[in-house]
């Protein structure tokens, strides 16, 4: 009996060793979602399938990784705002560039430039694995470098918005004077604050166990060097600029538990929750609904000049 024991407990543990290493494979190497995966899905493979036009270049950083970059400029110029902003989209976790391009349509007559890229380990980049958010902070900062006139929204959806997030933070710690190339505000799609719960959440609504795989995966991941990204509430109070916060309130990825913690210690976040709405479509329930959401807080952030962060507080969903 002992010796079955034995076999059974050898059994169980190479079984979670497996697990946990096919779970930092997929973490660590996420689906590409290049053209061969638009034309399958019927999507847009770039901009010009929607008849804009577009520059691509890359932008490369220190370490040999390679973000390819779609920049668009004066997309369908119906601007309003003489002092016109430029948009920056990033995608979440396992999407790319391409699923950023999907989104755009409410945003294309409030910007001159709309910035579309792929993060590390992601779509068609090269010379790194996903990191998680870890390095991508340092990613967007350098991207928004790059561009040069600004100023920037950020607009991120999942792991996306907790990078647009995280980089408004850091420009802030930056202490340096603010300029015309500052962060202006963010529209952040289902952001969460706990790398590790997300995870969790993320398998669970595949079916699949989490414990103790994901404990392992981010020890071993830590070993490696790689701190997944999570939002600590000293870094939400670092983030001064307008936040709109969308946030489906059945998500299960990130529960609108997180949109509220985000929302209560930003110094000037909105959230508003989108009954019936899951981790992915909170943009798709009500497409009238949202595209009045975007335009009412462009509207807002363009004509009012902030001398002090407001508090808008959470507009919660009627149902």
């Amino acid at each position: 009996m002992l010796g079955l024991l034995s076999l059974l407990a050898l059994a169980l543990a190479l079984l979670i060793a497996l697990l946990t290493a096919m779970l930092i494979r997929q973490m660590l190497h996420p689906p590409r979602h290049t053209a061969g995966y638009a034309l399958a899905k019927g999507l847009p493979c770039d901009p010009s399938d929607l008849e804009i036009e577009f520059e691509q270049w890359t932008l490369d950083r220190p370490d040999g990784a390679k973000l390819p970059v779609w920049e668009i400029s004066n997309p369908k110029s119906k601007i309003q705002n003489p002092k016109s902003s430029t948009a920056v989209f990033i995608h979440g976790w396992g999407h790319s560039r391409i699923d950023a391009l999907a989104r755009i349509e409410p945003f294309l007559t409030h910007f001159d430039r709309i910035i579309l890229y792929d993060l590390r380990g992601h779509g068609d980049s090269t010379g790194s694995v996903s990191t998680l958010g870890d390095r991508d902070v340092q990613d967007l900062i350098a991207l928004l470098e790059r561009l040069g006139n600004g100023p920037f929204i950020l607009i991120g959806h999942s792991m996306g918005a907790v990078i647009a997030l995280a980089s408004a933070a850091e420009r802030t710690k930056d202490q340096r004077p603010k300029t015309k190339d500052d962060i202006s505000a963010i529209i952040a799609y289902a952001p969460y604050c706990e790398f590790y719960e997300s995870l969790q959440g993320r398998l669970r609504t595949v079916g699949h166990p989490s414990r103790p795989m994901t404990d392992l995966a981010m020890m071993i991941l830590r070993l490696r060097g790689i701190r997944p990204l999570s939002l600590r509430e000293q870094d939400l109070r670092d983030v001064h600029c307008p936040i709109l916060i969308i946030h489906g309130s059945e998500d299960q990825v990130a529960p609108i538990g997180h949109a509220r913690r985000i929302a209560s210690a930003a110094p000037d976040a909105t959230l508003h929750e989108i009954g019936n709405a899951a981790h992915l479509d909170a943009h798709q329930v009500d497409q009238s609904q949202h595209e009045s959401l975007v335009r009412d807080f462009l509207d807002r952030i363009s004509i009012h000049e902030r001398a002090t962060p407001q508090r808008p507080g959470i507009a919660m969903p009627g149902r």
